[in-house]
C-alpha cells in the first residue's frame, strides 16, 4: 500500500506532463492570439512544443506561435509543415493565424517543472 504524504523530502521532485489536441484555427490577425495553455502556477516551466499545420495549402492560415504573449521569430507554420522548439519559463502558449480560411492545426507540448 502507498505511504501517502511522504513520497517527497527536501529535495526538489520533478513533474513531466504531455498535452495533445487539435483545434480550428482562423485568420486572428497579428495581436488577436488564440491562447491554448496558461500556467496559473508559481513555477518555472519548462518544455517543447510542436505544432503541426493539417490546413489545406493555399486555403488556410499559417500558425504563427506565440509565447509569454510574444510571437516566437520565424516559428510560422505553413499548411503542410510542422516545427517544434523548446523553451524556459513559459507562461502561456498561444497560436495566432495569418491568411484566408480555417485550417486544423495540431498542437503538443511537454511541460516540465520542479517543486
Amino acid at each position: 500500500m502507498a505511504q501517502l504524504g511522504s513520497c517527497c523530502g527536501d529535495e526538489l521532485v520533478g513533474v513531466n506532463d504531455a498535452v495533445c489536441f487539435t483545434v480550428d484555427l482562423e485568420a486572428t490577425g497579428e495581436g488577436a492570439d488564440l491562447i491554448l495553455w496558461e500556467d496559473e502556477t508559481s513555477f518555472i516551466i519548462n518544455g517543447s512544443i510542436m505544432v503541426e499545420n493539417n490546413g489545406i495549402i493555399g486555403a488556410s492560415p499559417t500558425a504563427a506561435l506565440t509565447v509569454n504573449g510574444a510571437a516566437i521569430p520565424g516559428f510560422t507554420v505553413a499548411p503542410g509543415e510542422a516545427r517544434s522548439i523548446t523553451l524556459n519559463d513559459i507562461e502561456t502558449i498561444g497560436l495566432t493565424g495569418t491568411g484566408t480560411g480555417t485550417g486544423s492545426v495540431k498542437v503538443s507540448f511537454s511541460i516540465n517543472y520542479k517543486y
